[in-house]
């Protein structure tokens, strides 16, 4: 589970008397991990145990994922009624991203040609996604009726019927895309 320290604008410790969310594991006879989600080597490290643990039957585990919410949980939240402005500087340091790209720089993994081809997949990607999140999508009325039941029933029918009748009539023609 992800632990933001925060439900909205509650802080963790006024939502549990656990120490950790990890400790409620107990009560479900699981094991439990309290670890650092920004540190993407100790999640994998541990997810990939959890995994296998469940795999070879040994049934499930609680992991939680300790990061930060650093934006607002909505654009009506004001973060700064509940948190410290050092508090959020604090835990954008620790961008598990950046850590991870500085890692894997100091290790030799990551060149500056792969960083590069890597940022300009990111952005390609991301413009197409603004893209298709952004065009209007191209809607049938008639879809309504797909898939609402089984078998076709004679009243479902009769609607559909009654209402590509009103829009071939142009009934709906003042509404731009209703009508293909």
């Amino acid at each position: 589970m992800q632990n933001n320290q925060f439900a909205i604008s509650v802080p963790l410790e006024r939502q549990t008397r656990a120490a950790t969310l990890a400790d409620k594991a107990v009560g479900y006879g699981m094991p439990g991990y309290h670890v650092d989600g920004n540190d993407i080597a100790a999640m994998y490290a541990v997810t990939t145990a959890a995994v296998e643990r469940a795999r070879n039957g040994g049934g499930p585990t609680l992991i939680e994922g300790v990061t930060y919410r650093i934006e607002a949980h909505t654009n009506s939240d004001d973060p700064s009624r509940y948190r410290a402005a050092r508090d959020v500087e604090h835990w954008k340091r620790r961008d598990p991203i950046e850590r991870l790209e500085k890692f894997l720089v100091s290790e030799g993994a990551l060149t500056e040609a792969m960083r590069t081809e890597i940022t300009d997949a990111a952005e390609a990607l991301a413009a197409r996604t603004r893209d298709v999140m952004t065009t209007e999508a191209e809607l049938d009325p008639l879809e309504l009726f797909d898939h609402v039941y089984g078998r076709d029933r004679t009243a479902l029918l009769e609607q559909r019927a009654s209402l590509e009748a009103e829009i071939a009539a142009g009934a709906f023609a003042s509404h731009e895309g209703a009508a293909r």
